[in-house]
């Protein structure tokens, strides 16, 4: 399989609502799983390319030959992956300003992920200088003007990203081509705009830089290409995914991991209303597993109208922990 990276800077502000809040209007999270973004490039192929596209996009999922990987952020040009969800052994003690701002970490730099690992069973862990946020989180006011009655104002939780910060995900195509399929898809989709609110213009992006991690240029994008090769365990999970049932046991086996609620609503042309999609539970990027499992392409549609797919397939990194 070829890895592919794509790292995306924003262009206006984002609402990423998270589906395992109530919240999620009044609130935007900083990045977007996989079947989110996944959603939004089906919508986007139907669009450009129609109904028979759409069906060749989910027909390579289903049988493997295009994943992807929750988005992350990057920093300048240091790219991260999410910190490993596993217990420290170390004994060392640490002075307590230190232990706070690691334990408060969510993303660890790609070169200095080795050095974090070694420090779950020895010594203690220094992050490099980076930021500490990658954006800002602020509200803005907007209002509901109804035909009858008065209007009523409510917030919208927005993020927007610090000039030299973004998103990239990573996608494992096997059929030639693919990749600039997506790539198109993606620049069509940056128009638009991904997540919420995107009607009043949220959401805006563009693909500042394509990289192929078949043929690694630098520090990162080696150790990138060589733990998604590294076929053994433990695997550090990069997608929120769910197993399929005849694999959740094996799958959660020796595994430390968090859930995550997946829910939400499906728009369509052929119901006059949002509808709600199933809701499922989800192993949470950032899942450390001793055993791989394929997930799926779960239909979590519930109405006869049509499918309504989620993304549920994971890329994972064999690492040293």
């Amino acid at each position: 399989m070829n890895y592919f990276l794509f790292k995306l800077q924003f262009d206006t502000a984002v609402h990423f609502g998270g589906s395992d809040s109530a919240l999620s209007l009044y609130t935007s999270e900083e990045t977007l799983r996989a079947d989110t973004l996944f959603s939004a490039l089906c919508h986007e192929t139907l669009v450009q390319q129609g109904e028979a596209a759409l069906e060749r996009l989910c027909e390579s999922v289903r049988q493997g030959k295009l994943l992807f990987s929750d988005t992350m952020p990057w920093y300048d040009k240091t790219f991260y992956l999410p910190k490993p969800i596993a217990a420290s052994e170390s004994t060392e003690e640490v002075e307590t300003t230190l232990r706070k701002k690691v334990k408060k970490m969510a993303w660890i730099p790609v070169l200095a992920f080795d050095r974090y690992a070694k420090s779950l069973h020895a010594g203690h862990f220094t992050p490099d200088d980076q930021p500490e946020s990658f954006g800002t989180h602020y509200e803005q006011t907007k209002a509901t003007i109804p035909a009858q009655g008065d209007t009523k104002p409510y917030q919208v939780g927005l993020f927007r990203f610090a000039p030299n910060c973004g998103l990239y995900f990573i996608c494992g195509v096997s059929e030639s081509g693919q990749d600039k399929k997506l790539h198109a898809l993606l620049e069509g989709l940056g128009v638009t705009g991904i997540g919420g609110r995107v009607s009043t213009g949220y959401g805006k992006f563009h693909v500042v830089q394509k990289l192929c991690l078949n043929t690694p240029s630098d520090a990162q994008t080696k150790w990138l290409r060589r733990a998604l090769s590294a076929n053994r365990a433990p695997y550090l999970l990069l997608t929120t995914s769910l197993p399929q049932a005849d694999e959740l046991d094996s799958a959660l086996k020796d595994a430390s991991f968090q859930l995550v609620r997946r829910s939400g609503f499906m728009a369509s042309d052929c119901v006059e209303t949002p509808l709600k999609k199933k809701t499922q539970y989800a192993l949470a990027a950032g899942s450390v597993l001793r055993h791989s499992y394929q997930g799926a392409l779960y239909d979590v549609s519930l109405t006869d109208a049509h499918p309504a797919y989620r993304y549920s397939k994971p890329i994972l990194m064999g690492v040293t922990l």
